[in-house]
């Protein structure tokens, strides 16, 4: 076995990890990163870039739907399979542009399993590698149910890569991979059933603007069994029995496990580094310092109370380089964080939510929006509540809108930027456009 030695090893090739491996090798630091599926990690080669692919074709046909005899006639239908080489041809790119990436910077880079042997050493099949500091950024899988039948269900990987949709689809938890996965089904030609043990779908957003949500995806003929989980899944032939706890049986092609995912550090026998983990992911501090002091985690697999997403990831994994490079030693803050569901429509929010606002005696501007320009001409009966601090300064946003996504970041600068109502009329925006509107909202 080959030993070598760094200054910074990173394990894990996502968002987070290459975030840390360019910030550190920028700094001087001698990094090597290990990788033991796909170079790149989640995003880009089985979750938020391939589901946005499939999503672009689902934001044509909801708009063709939309403006059905207002101007438009005749819509367009979604070739699964051709859409799904579409997709293929992007995931297929991942892995060279990575490496080339990797190359370019002069970072080492490891394929194999890792796990640590002691307090600063990881072992793969060919290599021990012995590094001053680590950082830990293997993320997170599908979380395992255990009930009779739990283990014929698919998870978001598999729906990722179907190589035709289902005519009849279920999809088991109502955060948001669930009701992505089921929109996009719907508009693909499936029946769906989206079963959720709430009484309401994502618990984390304003449940004001969920319940509009809601009534979109049902008008739309997605069906929604609240308060309900699966107690057996059995299968018959080519389909599946489904029973539900509220006594419901059904048949359905496919069952996709959408209830959580769980991280990935028990794979890497972190005890032997004396690395403390609850539930795979690695227990932090302010500064994202494990209890190993020379081992830190970032984005997904870090037990933090912070939204797992890219942003966030690649946001640490800049702080955690540059501490180790002695450049920012103060413990790490977070910025406002957009959070986006990609439905038909979008709900987005960031800042505190409208829950706190009120409980604050904050004010909140509840906006309809729908007879707006840039919303009527999609017919997009949009809204937007944004809450008020008692200085008057904006603190937080949720939009129920087609464009959420890219209307949420301008309360994103907002709030970073602590502007009031007034201040946020002091740019002059492209108009009829999201920014125009921004402008005009007070």
């Amino acid at each position: 076995m080959k030993q070598i030695n760094y200054d910074l090893g990173i394990i894990g090739s996502g968002p987070a990890g290459l975030a840390a491996a360019f910030e550190a090798k920028q700094l001087g630091q001698k990094v090597v990163m290990i990788e033991e599926y796909m170079w790149g990690g989640t995003c880009p080669n089985y979750g938020c870039d391939p589901k946005k692919i499939l999503l672009s074709a689902v934001e044509t046909l909801h708009r063709e739907q939309a403006l059905q005899n207002k101007g438009l006639v005749g819509s367009a239908t979604i070739n699964w399979p051709a859409l799904m080489e579409t997709k293929q041809e992007y995931v297929d790119a991942v892995k060279p542009r990575k490496l080339k990436g990797l190359e370019q910077a002069e970072i080492e880079h490891i394929y194999g399993h890792a796990q640590f042997i002691n307090q600063d050493t990881v072992a793969t099949d060919e290599y021990q590698i012995t590094a001053t500091n680590w950082i830990i950024a293997t993320g997170q899988r599908s979380r395992q149910l255990d009930f009779p039948g739990a283990e014929l269900m698919s998870n978001s990987e598999d729906f990722l890569n179907l190589s035709d949709m289902p005519q009849d689809i279920t999809f088991l938890g109502g955060g948001y991979i669930g009701v992505e996965f089921a929109n996009i089904s719907h508009f693909s030609g499936a029946r769906v059933h989206l079963i959720t043990q709430g009484s309401h779908l994502l618990s984390d957003f304003d449940q004001v603007l969920v319940r509009e949500f809601e009534k979109e995806m049902l008008n739309n003929g997605i069906e929604i069994l609240f308060d309900n989980t699966i107690d057996v899944i059995q299968k018959q032939d080519n389909k599946y029995l489904v029973k539900l706890s509220n006594g419901t049986t059904y048949l359905t092609d496919l069952v996709i496990s959408a209830v959580g995912r769980t991280g990935n550090a028990d794979k890497i026998q972190a005890e032997k580094a004396g690395i403390k983990t609850r539930d795979g992911h690695v227990t932090v501090d302010q500064y994202l310092k494990s209890s190993n002091s020379h081992v830190y985690a970032i984005g997904d697999v870090a037990d933090n109370d912070v939204p797992k997403l890219v942003p966030v990831g690649n946001y640490e994994g800049r702080y955690v380089a540059r501490q180790l490079a002695g450049q920012d030693q103060a413990p790490l803050e977070y910025p406002t964080i957009p959070q986006v569901v990609f439905g038909t429509p979008r709900i987005a929010q960031t800042g505190v939510s409208m829950v706190e606002a009120k409980n604050q005696g904050f004010t909140i501007k509840d906006l309809e929006m729908g007879n707006v320009i840039t919303f009527f001409r999609y017919h997009d009966q949009a809204r937007i509540r944004v809450a008020i601090d008692t200085n008057g300064l904006i603190v937080g946003a949720s939009i129920f809108a087609f464009e959420a996504e890219e209307l949420i970041n301008y309360f994103v600068t907002a709030i970073n930027m602590k502007r009031t109502f007034a201040e946020t009329q002091a740019n002059l925006y492209a108009y009829p456009s999201l920014g125009s509107e921004f402008s005009e909202f007070y």
